[in-house]
């Protein structure tokens, strides 16, 4: 029982992880770009931004921005 329940709460994990990226991709269109553009706005701290020139960063405020002004 103790492995099913820690099976699940991986599960659980993975999915609080990924729900919002996977909502994207299925309600809008083009919604694979903006959920790639949100990963890597949301983990630029994680090391991807100091390899990345910074304009992809600009360009996903702009569109995060605007996402949520209905634009």
């Amino acid at each position: 029982m103790q492995r099913v329940m820690t099976i699940v709460g991986a599960l659980r994990r993975w999915a609080q992880k990924l729900g919002p990226y996977m909502l994207l991709e299925m309600l809008l269109p083009g919604g694979t770009l903006f959920a790639l553009l949100l990963f890597i706005y949301r983990n630029r701290k994680a090391g991807i931004g100091m390899a990345a020139p910074k304009a992809p960063f600009a360009m996903t405020r702009v569109f995060v921005r605007n996402a949520g002004q209905g634009a």
